[in-house]
């Protein structure tokens, strides 16, 4: 197993992840559908953890040991992905875990939780993005790092 092409591209396809989940958590029309459903989801206070600040270096950091997981499943799947587009490869392996996690944990979610329907629908369609994102970042990054 080559641990540092698996770790460094996980840590690449971190980062990304990160920047477009930002992105994505920013739009304004997911910013207010939090601000009036937060409340009523149970949502834990960032102070909590010492504030924005910490929050913000616990999210990312949870988010690269993430990416780095994913890295060492990449490195067991990627030659059984029969594609020889690199992009096409990493949004592929991206789609096939928001198949195989998201969609059934929404769903999981939708079923035990009175989640807001469009809070679900939003995190679904950026799981979605953020993961077809991290795939191709990973892919590009696993085949470029020796």
């Amino acid at each position: 197993m080559k641990w540092k092409k698996i770790i460094l591209s996980g840590l690449i396809a971190g980062v990304a992840a990160f920047i477009v989940g930002s992105l994505l958590y920013m739009n304004p029309m997911t910013a207010e559908l939090y601000a009036k459903s937060g409340p009523s989801m149970c949502s834990k206070s960032m102070e909590l953890f010492g504030g924005t600040l910490p929050w913000l270096a616990l999210m990312f950091l949870s988010g690269l040991v993430s990416t780095v997981l994913l890295a060492i499943l990449y490195s067991y799947t990627e030659k059984g992905i029969g594609m020889k587009s690199l992009w096409k490869k990493g949004a592929f392996f991206g789609f096939l875990l928001w198949i195989v996690v998201t969609l059934p944990n929404a769903f999981d979610t939708w079923l035990l939780h009175s989640f807001p329907d469009a809070i679900l629908a939003v995190e679904s369609i950026n799981s979605l993005i953020g993961g077809l994102v991290a795939g191709i970042v990973l892919a590009l990054a696993y085949e470029r790092i020796k």
